[in-house]
């Protein structure tokens, strides 16, 4: 099946090459890809959010493809999205989609999750030439023998950095199976690792060099972007609830212990000892949440924290925010912080690996030690006393997100992968 792409090329999924009458090389080829990510759309997160973008751009540029990911009550098996096939899989539990916690009901749900999808590749495996897995745990751990039994490829992107059981970083499954998981990942075809420190973690653990490209999240053109107009600004603090005279500090993302917005509301605590003026919005959903809000109420500071849960119109809060505060304890490439930098947002981040191959100290946001509830404290308050420190910050961070970060230049980049992967020898 074939059709015309308006430039006298044909796109079958495989070749988008010129009519010049010279053919194919196999590197003019596209192959055919199976997208798995267990959270897509509607149930997103930084995982999710990523592949849906990806997906959609890679499909436009003519790669064939179709998603496989997990089912959520209410919607079809089977739906086009945005033109894309999205395959759902029956899990056990599947109304839950976080699945970040060691329980053992996560894992009931993940393994119920592999199981199907085994299947699932078995079924469609005349559909497909290489399997790119957005989070590289249980799912691409289950699928690599078999695929590779079926001579499919396999593209793995390493997502996070902490131990996780379905959408993210694989050091969890690693201590869960030890030597096994390595020899079992060594016949990846090539991992996307999103920083230099997970870069580094592949390379440790003695993967080769030549399969591993780093390749960093991205932000949508215009998706995330400034707000210029003052006027505008108030009318959106007032539509949320925030008074026109706070300074606003967000933080965004999920309410785990790893994020540490324990040590968030601690420096909050802190700064309100020495300003009034100032409001945290706190935007994310979690098993911490409840122990969160009763930390606000044990401080005393529970008028001046607003929890919200996840939002649609995550866009206005961070366009009514003065400060985006991320003092998370371990990430990949968070894309919170990319999100808050395309803003024009001055940022406050630990230094920790990933968040410091974006954020660099004092040049285009603040750095502070993970955990250090007093350092983060300080540099809350130096920045809402400095309003060219905020300025200077802000502008480098959009600019940071501008000359790199965009979709347009880094598809052009698993495009090439893809042609790699599953053509060269």
């Amino acid at each position: 099946m074939s059709r015309a792409d308006g430039t006298g090329r044909t796109i079958s999924g495989t070749c988008l090459c010129s009519n010049s009458g010279t053919g194919c090389s196999s590197m003019d080829k596209l192959p055919r890809v199976c997208v798995v990510s267990p959270l897509y759309h509607p149930h997103l997160g930084g995982v999710g959010r990523q592949a849906v973008a990806l997906t959609e751009k890679l499909h436009a540029a003519g790669v064939r493809l179709f998603v496989i990911c997990r089912n959520i009550p209410g919607l079809p098996d089977w739906e086009p999205a945005q033109d894309i096939e999205v395959r759902r899989l029956p899990a056990f539990g599947s109304r839950k989609h976080d699945l970040e916690e060691k329980t053992l009901g996560n894992m009931l749900i993940s393994l119920s999750f592999c199981l199907n999808l085994l299947l699932a590749l078995f079924r469609y495996r005349n559909e497909y030439d290489l399997v790119h897995f957005h989070g590289a745990s249980l799912p691409l751990i289950f699928s690599v023998m078999p695929l590779k039994l079926m001579r499919k490829k396999i593209v793995a992107k390493v997502a996070g950095a902490k131990m996780k059981i379905e959408a993210g970083s694989f050091r969890g499954a690693y201590l869960f199976l030890g030597d096994i998981f390595i020899r079992i990942l060594r016949r990846v075809d090539a991992f996307v690792a999103i920083s230099s420190e997970i870069r580094d973690d592949l390379l440790k653990d003695g993967f080769d060099p030549a399969v591993i490209h780093e390749i960093p999240n991205f932000i949508l053109p215009g998706q995330f972007h400034p707000l210029h107009d003052p006027d505008a600004r108030e009318r959106l603090k007032k539509g949320l609830g925030i008074d026109s005279a706070d300074r606003a500090l967000t933080f965004s993302g999920r309410l785990v212990k790893r994020k540490r917005v324990d040590v968030l509301l601690g420096a909050m605590a802190e700064v309100l000892r020495r300003r009034s003026d100032v409001v945290l919005i706190v935007l994310g959903q979690g098993e911490m949440k409840a122990g969160l809000e009763n930390m606000a109420r044990s401080l005393g500071i529970q008028d001046r924290v607003v929890f919200r849960n996840f939002v649609p119109n995550i866009l206005d809060y961070l366009h009514i925010t003065d400060i985006f505060v991320f003092p998370s304890g371990k990430e990949g490439l968070p894309n919170a912080l990319l999100e808050a930098m395309a803003c024009s947002l001055p940022v406050i981040a630990s230094r920790i690996g990933g968040v410091t191959d974006i954020v660099k100290d004092r040049e285009n946001g603040l750095l502070v030690a993970p955990g250090d509830q007093q350092e983060l404290g300080k540099a809350i308050l130096e920045l809402l006393d400095d309003e060219l420190l905020r300025r200077n910050l802000a502008a480098n961070a959009a600019e940071t997100i501008r000359s790199g970060y965009g979709i347009e230049s880094i598809a052009p980049r698993y495009l090439d992968l893809y042609r790699k992967a599953a053509y060269e020898v």
